[in-house]
């Protein structure tokens, strides 16, 4: 068991630099994630307005007819 009374100058500052850097990459990978997120909703947005207006244009029946 690690007693926190034992360590020096360098396990502290070396605590401190590790839960820094800790905290940087989750924030990096929570952006990268919800960005991620947001591009497959604006595509699936995109697929299913494709879709609604291929529907309304099979509704109205050809034109050249």
């Amino acid at each position: 068991m690690v007693l926190f009374e034992e360590w020096g100058r360098t396990e502290w500052f070396l605590l401190v630099v590790n839960t820094f850097a800790m905290y940087i990459v989750v924030r990096f990978l929570q952006r990268k994630i919800q960005r991620k997120l947001n591009e497959v909703e604006a595509r699936q947005r995109h697929h299913l307005h494709q879709r609604r207006t291929e529907g309304e244009g099979e509704r109205k029946g050809p034109s050249g007819d």
